[in-house]
């Protein structure tokens, strides 16, 4: 959290000075006449701006200059944050290999070794002389992913070598530091998911250590945020516990990054921008050298970046992973299970025969060789079909068609496999492949226009059209507004409440803007009593916004001529009365709504439900409760105050605009429906399924479609099996448009080469530097 600064607090307490002697002494002969009873709203303006200053200076001479060390009771609680951390991600990936099948016992065998691209450092400055005993002239890894050791190889660096896993050979590395290079499809990810998994297997048998998390690269921009923000703001989005500063401590998530008890696995520097790929590998050669990592991007954008920007990580080895030999290749296909292996005999002669033909250079990668493996489980299909020399006469059309054909087949009448949590003898819900293949070319448009890989179901409103977002955020506020007017009712006149509840409602949802994340729920209420009396202070200080927001309201209605009975002295104490009791109820939820005591595994369905669930407690807590209270509060018989329906059209539009405006600059302010994303999501479902592009049950298809295969799972976001199935499915791009940027090189284009890349170790100034 940024540390407020000398000159915010002290305009704030400016500001606090000169509110209320200005608002009495001077406006009072200078405003029109049916406004000065209302004058009075000075008070609550003073006691929202002191309040501010107040705050923003304790917060100010509570922050320690230039840092500060934690105690030792803080680092306790962030050690626990990574041990529970660790746990949860081991169960997590080990779940995701399983349905991958990443374990099973005939695997395809992929090696990996030194790159012989000119993209690597120095050996001695990715070794040190105690490694090798010596100046390290040559750097030299090897091993392969398969077997069942998961990952295995032999490592040898400038002469010295044995046999290890992959883990251990990035271990031994002294700033452990790994690139990983391959072709589109190469297993670039698969490796990254099973070196995470080996590395969190030996923290835990070691009970120390950084714990490895991967992470998706394509929503990193190096330009305007530092490694180290952008990977704690994804551990928050991810496991938003390590919010909760009662458990782990103050800023985990940021501490658990840029004090090393995190190592980033970043996947998919290929899936930035282009024009951020040199950006990035210059602001990871800028960072700390004792922080380490793991990155992974193909091969030819690898080497075009290293190229474009004249820098290298100069500490870090880079290793590729090489085509799948033709052995291997036959074995795989034609692997004891495999229904009618003998099928692909005609095949297995063309690839023995012409091992640099076409469908050699195919099969040779690992995407590949499993989508063909898929796209022929049918006895129907042959797969000598492959061998046509006019229907495939080049690799691409060879890749084309096993990337078409790889939905029907995987939707062929055939049930998904079973993951946990489902229910016994339950049937799984069958989709249709053609509509299956419409539905899913939806959502890889969706993602390209939208330049990400990442499949969030809270973010998917963003493909409504700006009219259908508008009136959704109307109709969202207007039932909750309507949700409140059911409050009041208890209390007060049933046009009024209706009046100032829909108006309320109306003024919000013009100016409403959909929540980044989901929400979630804690009710445990031992140990949070200090917690509850924060949020009450929060819940309070939102009241007294809806006390100005009335007060404005009210006030303008009294230029256009409508009055109040009862004079000013009855409206203020009405206003007052009722900014309390909605605030009291506002704080209420504010306290529900904050992450569990626990870090877990998240995936989309579970992070639904917990939204969902935060639906139920505002509607009661926040919405009618507030209602109930501010009608009780501001009846007759404790105000005096007589409201008619125009008045409390003004009062509501007044409150609702205010307090919509306060969440549009904090998400702790965000209130009503529109706060929660699962009615953006049920909005943007319904649209969607009433033109046919998206499933009425479109959490179930997604899930049907991680169980088979098509979609993989990264915590609580899916995405496509792999950047090629997207990209195909996605609609081509209008004529002159950019087609979503995705970002990637023309097929075939070749990367020129220049014979000499000058390593740098010290980014430029101006690097976006680390917050404190």
């Amino acid at each position: 959290m940024r540390r407020p600064t000398q000159f915010a607090t002290a305009l704030v307490s400016f500001l606090t000075a000169l509110v209320l002697p200005l608002a009495t002494n001077l406006a009072s002969g200078s405003v029109p006449g049916p406004v000065r009873p209302y004058l009075w709203l000075a008070w609550p303006a003073a006691a929202v701006s002191a309040t501010a200053a107040a705050v923003l200076e304790a917060r100010r001479r509570r922050a320690p200059a230039g840092g500060g060390t934690d105690g030792p009771g803080e680092a306790v609680l962030l050690h626990r944050a990574a041990d529970q951390l660790a746990r949860t991600l081991h169960g997590q990936w080990t779940a995701e290999a399983e349905l991958r099948m990443l374990h099973r016992p005939r695997p395809l065998h992929v090696r990996w070794a030194t790159t012989r691209r000119p993209v690597a450092g120095d050996p001695a400055g990715v070794l040190d002389r105690n490694t090798v005993g010596g100046r390290p002239l040559r750097l030299r890894l090897r091993g392969g992913i398969g077997g069942t050791g998961g990952i295995s190889g032999s490592s040898a660096s400038a002469g010295a070598g044995g046999s290890d896993s992959v883990a251990a050979v990035f271990t031994r590395l002294p700033r452990r530091r790994l690139v990983v290079i391959g072709e589109p499809g190469a297993g670039k990810t698969v490796m990254a998911i099973l070196l995470t998994l080996d590395l969190l297997e030996e923290r835990q048998a070691h009970g120390s250590g950084p714990v490895p998390v991967l992470l998706t690269l394509s929503s990193w921009d190096p330009r305007t945020e530092h490694l180290h923000t952008w990977a704690a703001r994804r551990l928050l989005e991810e496991y938003p516990a390590l919010a909760n500063a009662a458990v782990f401590g103050p800023d985990a998530a940021r501490r658990l990054v840029t004090e090393g008890l995190v190592l980033p696995v970043l996947d998919g520097l290929d899936e930035m921008p282009v024009p951020l790929h040199a950006k990035a590998i210059e602001a990871l050669d800028g960072i700390s050298p004792g922080a380490p990592f793991v990155l992974t991007c193909r091969s030819e954008e690898y080497e075009a970046a290293v190229v474009a920007g004249g820098t290298v990580l100069a500490t870090a080895a880079v290793v590729e992973l090489e085509p799948v030999g033709v052995r291997e290749v036959i074995a795989f296909l034609t692997a004891h299970g495999v229904a009618g292996g003998d099928r692909w005999a005609a095949v297995a002669a063309r690839l023995r025969a012409d091992p640099g033909g076409a469908p050699a250079k195919v099969l040779s990668s690992p995407l590949m060789s499993a989508l063909a493996r898929v796209v022929y489980t049918d006895p129907a299909r042959d797969p000598a079909e492959l061998l046509d020399p006019v229907r495939f006469a080049d690799p691409a059309a060879i890749e084309d068609h096993l990337l078409d054909a790889f939905i029907p087949a995987v939707y062929a009448h055939r049930p998904p496999p079973p993951t946990a949590g489902d229910a016994p003898g339950g049937a799984p819900p069958l989709f249709p492949a053609a509509a299956a293949r419409t539905w899913l070319t939806f959502l890889a448009g969706h993602l390209q226009r939208q330049r990400t890989r990442e499949l969030a179901w809270w973010r998917l409103h963003q493909a409504l059209p700006r009219t259908v977002r508008l009136t959704g955020a109307l109709a969202l506020q207007l039932l909750t507004g309507l949700i409140v007017a059911l409050g009041m009712a208890v209390a007060a006149p049933l046009g009024v409440a209706f009046a100032a509840g829909l108006s309320g409602g109306f003024g919000a949802g013009l100016v409403v803007v959909p929540p980044a994340r989901p929400g979630f729920v804690n009710i445990r209420v031992r140990g949070r009593r200090r917690l509850f009396v924060r949020r009450l202070a929060q819940g309070l200080a939102l009241g007294l916004v809806l006390m100005l927001g009335c007060g404005v309201g009210i006030s303008a209605a009294a230029v256009l001529g409508v009055g109040v009975e009862g004079g000013p002295w009855a409206v203020a104490k009405a206003v007052f009365v009722g900014g309390l009791g909605v605030g009291t109820a506002f704080g209420a939820m504010l306290w529900l709504n904050v992450p569990a005591d626990t870090i877990r595994s998240r995936n989309p369905m579970s992070v639904l439900r917990d939204d969902r669930t935060v639906i139920g407690v505002r509607v009661l807590v926040e919405s009618f409760g507030s209602g109930l209270l501010a009608g009780l509060l501001m009846s007759r018989p404790y105000s005096g105050l007589r409201i008619g329906i125009a008045p409390a059209l003004a009062f509501g539009f007044g409150a609702g605009l205010a307090l919509a405006l306060t969440g549009r600059r904090s998400v702790h302010a965000q209130t009503g429906l529109a706060a929660n994303a699962w009615g953006w999501f049920l909005l943007t479902r319904t649209w969607f399924a009433l033109r046919g592009k998206l499933p009425w049950r479109l959490m179930a298809f997604l899930d049907d479609a991680h169980r088979r295969g098509v979609l993989r799972q990264a915590g609580a976001v899916y995405q496509f099996r792999h950047a090629r199935l997207q990209d195909r499915l996605a609609p081509p791009p209008p004529a002159g448009g950019h087609g979503g940027g995705t970002g990637r090189r023309p097929a075939g284009g070749r990367v020129r080469r220049t014979p000499t890349v000058r390593p740098r170790r010290a980014g430029p100034p101006g690097r976006p530097t680390l917050p404190p």
